[in-house]
């Protein structure tokens, strides 16, 4: 009986022992895999954070990334058509005259002979000197940019235009503008292309007076022929927008057909024609 017992109590151990043995064998290989699970884990968490932490792509309102915004600023303003040369004068003009222009020169002078038919041809050959004078006295210095008060230049006032930048990265622009024909009441605020663009004398009497000169009769057959008109070497800071220097010009022909004035003495005018020269450089 006691023989037996002991067998009983043997194979009851081994039992035990195999039991111990069938749970721990699971155990660890379960640990082995949730290792494995954890290291991939692991690995995938980091290349998100990795990821995550790189620096996101910026995007306009078009959906172009950071990258294309700056090759679009890099454009080369050589392929700019009229319309977007004309925005980008507009705009820096207008932050210019806000801002303050660069101190410029005014120049006004005869751009050829005064001229008329008979006898008044002959005096005022003789006058030419004094009319000379006249307008030298509006050469003088400036603080303004020309026109900048009367409307925006216009797409259609432009007969060409180019744009280029230089050595320094500064936009320049050139700008050619369409002839202006004004009757005796013309006024820049009346528009035109000159007048937006340069400005212009305004009315017939301002363009008489500065050729020392008053009309008493006859204003009606008084034109002025605005040509020649442009802004030249506009050079704009394209970080400020503001105009760092500039040429503005045109010729004004005053044609008076028939009517009376005042050199200093009264005499009737018969096709009077002056032909004045207007320069602003500004900067």
């Amino acid at each position: 009986m006691k023989k037996i017992l002991a067998v009983l109590l043997v194979l009851a151990m081994v039992c035990v022992v195999f039991a111990a043995c069938g749970k721990d064998e699971p155990e660890t290989t379960t640990t082995e895999a949730d290792t494995s699970v954890s290291e991939e884990v692991t690995d995938t968490t980091e290349e998100a954070t990795k990821e995550d932490a790189s620096e996101p792509e910026v995007t306009d309102e078009n959906g172009e990334t950071e990258e294309s915004t700056e090759a679009a600023d890099d454009e080369d303003p050589s392929t700019w058509d009229t319309a977007k040369i004309v925005a980008y004068y507009n705009e820096a003009r207008e932050i210019t005259a806000e801002k303050g222009a660069p101190a410029g020169f005014q120049k006004m002078a005869l751009a050829g002979e005064i001229s008329g038919d008979g006898a008044i041809g002959v005096i005022l050959k003789v006058l030419q000197p004094a009319a000379e004078k006249a307008l030298s006295k509006n050469s003088k210095a400036t603080d303004y940019i020309p026109a900048h008060d009367s409307q925006p230049l216009l797409e259609s006032d432009v007969t060409s235009a180019t744009a280029k930048k230089d050595a320094n990265g500064n936009i320049v622009l050139d700008i050619n503008l369409k002839n202006q024909v004004d009757g005796p009441d013309g006024d820049s605020k009346n528009g035109g292309a000159v007048a937006r663009g340069v400005s212009t004398l305004g009315s017939i009497e301002n363009a008489l007076k500065e050729l020392g000169a008053e009309l008493t009769e006859g204003r009606n057959t008084v034109t002025l022929t605005y040509n020649n008109a442009y802004i030249k070497n506009c050079v704009i800071n394209p970080e400020t927008k503001m105009i760092k220097k500039a040429t503005y010009h045109f010729v004004v022909n005053v044609l008076v057909k028939d009517a009376k004035a005042k050199l200093g003495i009264s005499v009737n005018l018969q096709n009077l024609r002056a032909p004045i020269e207007y320069t602003v450089q500004v900067g």
